[in-house]
């Protein structure tokens, strides 16, 4: 099963984003709050993709996401925050902004995955994203 990793410290964000990834078929690893727990969590998880919140109460996320480029993990940026507040080097990485559709975050986790979507993920785009 494709294992999505969540990092999000909004708790009912962190919730939302978990039942549409999971309503499709995917299975979660996390949420996570923190830069620290989530490394831990790396640590001894595998993960096929994450999805990641830039700002983590007080923190920013990029620590994880170079732990991720190391160990060759997608993942997709997520954030209310201006675009422009990504690093330079973040350049066109995948990126949604908050407040976004399911069908949109389920296609391009999809799109990421080199289309191995489940088949909850397809029936979920089918219907119009109410995951």
């Amino acid at each position: 099963m494709i294992r999505i990793l969540v990092v999000e410290n909004e708790n009912i964000i962190a919730m939302e984003i978990s039942w549409i990834v999971e309503d499709a078929g995917y299975s979660i690893v996390g949420p996570e709050r923190s830069v620290e727990t989530t490394r831990q969590v790396l640590s001894r998880h595998k993960v096929d993709l994450a999805l990641l919140d830039l700002h983590l109460a007080g923190e920013t996320v990029f620590p994880v996401s170079e732990m991720l480029d190391a160990i060759g993990v997608p993942y997709i940026f997520l954030t209310s925050h201006p675009v422009s507040s990504l690093p330079g080097r973040y350049e066109g990485r995948p990126l949604l902004t908050k407040p976004f559709r399911p069908r949109a975050l389920l296609a391009l986790i999809q799109q990421i995955l080199g289309g191995r979507p489940t088949d909850s993920a397809n029936a979920a785009l089918s219907a119009g994203g109410s995951a």
